[in-house]
C-alpha cells in the first residue's frame, strides 16, 4: 500500500470518531432536556447541586426563573416586609406598657386599702384597751378602800395588846434568817494512806539521831511508795528542819517482796558503796529498816544487790542475813 492510501484511511477513522462523539453529545443533551426535573431531584438528594453551587455560584436549573426576577422588585419586597414587621413589633409593646401601668396602679391601690384597714383595726384595739384600763382603775380603788376600812375596824376593836416578849418574838420571826455556811469538808482520798519515812538529823551535841516524817503513799503498794519517797530524799521544808539522808543518791530500788514478815529489797549496785564511810553505811541501812518495819507486815529486811545475796557492803558492813530494828 502506498502512503496516500494509508492517509485516507486514517482520515476516515478520525471523521467517524468525531461523528460518534457528536451523536453521543446530542443524545445526552436531549435526555437532559427531557428529564431535567428528575435529574434535578437526584442531584438534590445526592447533594451534588450544593457542591456545584458552591463551586460555580449559580443555580443550574433555575437560571430562567432568576432572570425573570428584577433586582428592583426584590428590593421593594424586602423593604415592605421589614416595615410591616417593625409595625407589628411596636404595637404589642405599647399595649404591654399600658397593661403594666394599669396592673401597677391596681396593686398600689390594693396595698393602700389594706394598709388603711390595718391602721383602723389597730386604732380600734387601742381604744378598747384604754377603755378597759379606765374601767379597772375605779374597781381597784374601791378594793383598796374596802381593805383599809377593814383594817381600821380591826384596830378599833378591843384586841388585847401583845406583851414585850411576844412582840420581840414576832420581830425575830419576821427578821430574815441568815444562813451560816460551814466550810466544805476536806476531800479524803480513799486510795491513799500515811506512811512514816525515816531520815536523820545532827543533834546539837554531835551524834546523829533518827527523824521520822509523814508522807502520803498509795494503798495499792504502800511499802514501795514509802521506800521511793525515802530514796528521793527530804523535801526543801524538811531540809530546813534539819532532815538529812545518808543513802547514796544514785541508788535505785529494783524490786520489793514480803514473805513471813521479811521484806526482800533488791537495790542497784550504787547502794553497795557509801562515800562517807562505814558509819554512814550503817545509817543508810538503819533508814531503810526503820522505814520498812513501820508497816505491821514487816519485821526485818533482807538486802540484795543486783538480785544477789552479798554478805557485806564495800565498807565491810554485814547484810548477809535479814536485819531488824534491834540491829541498830
Amino acid at each position: 500500500m502506498s502512503e496516500k492510501e494509508k492517509g485516507k484511511k486514517s482520515k476516515k477513522k478520525t471523521g467517524l470518531g468525531l461523528a460518534i462523539w457528536i451523536l453521543m453529545f446530542l443524545i445526552i443533551l436531549i435526555v437532559f432536556l427531557v428529564k431535567q426535573e428528575e435529574i434535578k431531584e437526584n442531584f438534590d438528594k445526592s447533594g451534588a447541586t450544593a457542591l456545584i453551587e458552591k463551586k460555580i455560584g449559580k443555580d443550574i436549573f433555575d437560571d430562567k426563573k432568576n432572570e425573570s426576577k428584577s433586582p428592583e422588585s426584590e428590593k421593594t419586597t424586602v423593604i415592605d416586609l421589614t416595615k410591616n414587621i417593625k409595625k407589628k413589633e411596636s404595637q404589642p409593646k405599647k399595649e404591654q406598657t399600658v397593661t403594666e401601668k394599669a396592673d401597677n396602679s391596681e396593686k398600689t391601690q390594693l396595698a393602700e386599702k389594706q394598709a388603711a384597714e390595718v391602721e383602723k383595726k389597730l386604732s380600734q384595739i387601742k381604744k378598747e384597751e384604754s377603755k378597759t384600763e379606765v374601767a379597772l382603775k375605779p374597781v381597784e380603788k374601791k378594793e383598796t378602800l374596802a381593805v383599809e376600812k377593814v383594817q381600821e375596824t380591826k384596830k378599833e376593836e378591843n384586841i388585847p395588846a401583845k406583851s414585850n416578849s411576844e412582840q420581840r418574838q414576832s420581830q425575830i420571826a419576821q427578821e430574815p434568817k441568815v444562813e451560816t455556811k460551814s466550810a466544805p469538808a476536806p476531800v479524803v482520798d480513799t486510795n491513799t494512806m500515811k506512811a512514816k519515812i525515816c531520815f536523820v538529823a545532827l543533834d546539837s551535841d554531835g551524834p546523829v539521831v533518827r527523824k521520822e516524817v509523814t508522807r502520803t503513799v498509795s494503798k495499792d503498794s504502800p511499802l514501795l511508795g514509802a521506800l521511793k519517797a525515802l530514796l528521793s530524799g527530804p523535801s526543801p521544808n524538811e531540809i530546813k528542819t534539819g532532815c538529812k539522808s545518808y543513802i547514796p543518791p544514785e541508788s535505785q530500788l529494783l524490786g520489793v517482796s514480803v514473805k513471813n514478815g521479811v521484806a526482800t529489797l533488791n537495790f542497784s549496785e550504787d547502794f553497795q558503796f557509801n562515800p562517807d564511810g562505814p558509819d554512814a553505811a550503817n545509817i543508810q541501812l538503819m533508814q531503810i529498816v526503820y522505814t520498812a518495819t513501820s508497816f505491821p507486815t514487816v519485821n526485818s529486811v533482807q538486802f540484795l544487790i543486783e538480785g544477789k545475796n552479798i554478805q557485806y557492803l564495800t565498807e565491810g558492813v554485814w547484810i548477809g542475813s535479814p536485819l531488824g530494828r534491834n540491829r541498830f
